[in-house]
């Protein structure tokens, strides 16, 4: 329940909605946006291993192909990469 309180969702939030929440802090945290705020950082931190918990336990309920699960590679996003994913997001719902 703390990752979903983190990400500022409810537990019966759909996977966009918890995707949407996590890109919006993300993008207000990020160390790039705040340069040299030890806090913002330690939060970014926060709502990173929040969301990949969830992402975990996401891709754990999902059956796959053989029985196999890949491991997901863990990658902090870039600056670019949240920009990137909000104005595909802007572009869809659009």
């Amino acid at each position: 329940m703390k990752h979903y309180r983190v990400l500022g969702v409810d537990s019966l939030s759909s996977w966009d909605e918890i995707k949407t929440a996590y890109r919006a802090l993300a993008m207000k945290y990020h160390p790039d946006r705040n340069p040299d705020n030890a806090e913002a950082e330690a939060k970014f931190k926060e709502i990173q291993s929040a969301f990949d918990e969830l992402e975990e336990r996401k891709h754990q309920r999902t059956p796959k192909l053989g029985g196999l699960r890949s491991p997901k590679p863990k990658k902090r996003p870039t600056l670019e990469d949240l920009e990137e994913q909000e104005a595909a997001a802007r572009e869809e719902s659009e």
